[in-house]
């Protein structure tokens, strides 16, 4: 290793990327230790996916191993209250899971008995109950559902600036408008980055960059097997009947979700084939990017009338008022990657949230520092680590295509 490196500015941990995971790691690592922290970030704070994000916390899957994430996301929102002294607003309204098919029955009765495990709470709502909770909806086509009334929506942008004032609070040092370079590796172990303002010298990396995370890694060859992929919805103007008591609710029959949304209604929808992307093509500051490519929103959303309007009859003469897209990192099989850099000690990545950066944003920062200070976790899946994809090339057109699919999917099975 060069001498000139080892006399740069030292930091203990180096988080690159100040967006909702790597803002819940610092926070987590804050918590657990004294030690040094450095978080960095290119543009401003939480102003990619972090700042348009419907802001879902769902703690009801078919992946066992989000479960525990969702679970630890919920109880920090009380804690980062107490800690930083504000309100965040956290909107407990639950969320109403629907099932029209023999499928998505089978599929709720198995997410039902997962919760069960879990310690989850959640329940078979009646007809009245599902009256009260989606006043718009037609229950003719409901076959099953269930309700899990723990969960809810905050605003992600204010959830983000939680876990950095908290963390900051605590001790560590957050950098905006200062983007990475270029990391340094002496052999096989992590030496620090290179930045836009110098170099930072440090005992452990961790890349929590978003949908960039697998361009940087790049730099050294580390395949992440993650690209960024379209999500949006769109929100309606007040309307009286959809009701006061609205909950989340959830349709994957017809790839769609709901939220209340200041007496209108916030409705995500899922096209049949998801919008991929390039990250070597994507501008450095996605704040005013825009990923229709050339598409109007509105055609997207006429082209779900039919299938929606069997859940939504009143969605031909819905006043839509406005529209909000962003792009979220999905990996191939639709689980995170998260954990150690196999080939490179002090290397740790967060990538491939697979649109449920919100919900599992606390696991995720605990489970980091957990793994980075203790070396393990008690909530860590085997299915969330780095390695198992093997060699891939995540700007192969092969691969994107499979990481739209599984967001697709994800839309469809409510993982």
């Amino acid at each position: 290793m060069r001498n000139e490196f080892r006399e740069m500015i030292f930091y203990d941990h180096i988080i690159v990327g100040g967006g909702i995971l790597g803002a819940s790691i610092a926070y987590h690592i804050s918590k657990k230790t004294n030690d040094s922290i450095l978080v960095i970030e290119r543009n401003e704070f939480a102003s990619a996916a972090s700042s348009r994000s419907a802001g879902l916390v769902l703690q009801g899957s078919t992946k066992q191993s989000n479960i525990p994430l969702a679970k630890k996301t919920v109880e920090v929102i009380s804690i980062l209250e107490e800690e930083t002294g504000e309100n965040l607003e956290y909107h407990q309204t639950g969320s109403l899971r629907l099932a029209s098919s023999k499928a998505r029955v089978d599929e709720l009765n198995s997410m039902i008995e997962t919760a069960s495990i879990f310690d989850v709470e959640v329940s078979v709502p009646n007809d009245q109950d599902i009256k009260r909770m989606a006043p718009w909806l037609n229950q003719e086509v409901v076959q099953h559902a269930a309700f899990f009334p723990s969960d809810g929506y905050l605003d992600s942008y204010q959830l983000t600036w939680h876990y950095i004032k908290a963390a900051k609070n605590n001790g560590a040092q957050f950098s905006a408008n200062l983007g990475a370079t270029e990391i340094v590796v002496d052999g096989n172990k992590i030496q620090g980055i290179n930045t836009t303002n110098g170099k930072f010298c440090c005992s452990n990396l961790i890349l929590a960059g978003g949908v960039w995370t697998s361009l940087f890694a790049s730099k050294i060859n580390i395949a992440i097997a993650a690209a960024p992929v379209r999500s949006h919805y769109w929100l309606t103007a007040p309307d009286f009947d959809y009701g006061s008591e609205g909950s989340i609710t959830i349709m994957p029959d017809v790839s769609a979700y709901t939220r209340p949304e200041l007496g209108g209604l916030l409705l995500g929808v899922q096209e049949n084939e998801c919008a991929v992307f390039d990250a070597r093509k994507l501008p450095e500051d996605l704040q005013y990017f825009s990923p229709t490519l050339g598409e109007d929103h509105w055609n997207i959303l006429l082209d779900s009338y039919s299938d929606l309007s069997r859940f939504f009859p009143k969605i031909e003469t819905a006043n839509f008022s406005s529209y909000i897209s962003g792009l979220s990192s999905y990996t191939p099989d639709g689980e995170i990657i998260l954990g150690p850099i196999e080939e490179i000690d002090g290397l740790y990545v967060a990538a491939g949230d697979c649109g449920s950066g919100v919900s599992l944003s606390g696991g995720i920062g605990s489970v980091m520092s957990d793994l980075i200070v203790d070396g393990k976790s008690d909530i860590y899946s085997s299915s969330f680590r780095p390695s198992r994809f093997g060699k891939v090339d995540p700007f192969d057109g092969e691969f994107l295509k499979n990481c739209a699919m599984a967001r697709s999917s994800k839309s469809r099975k409510m993982k």
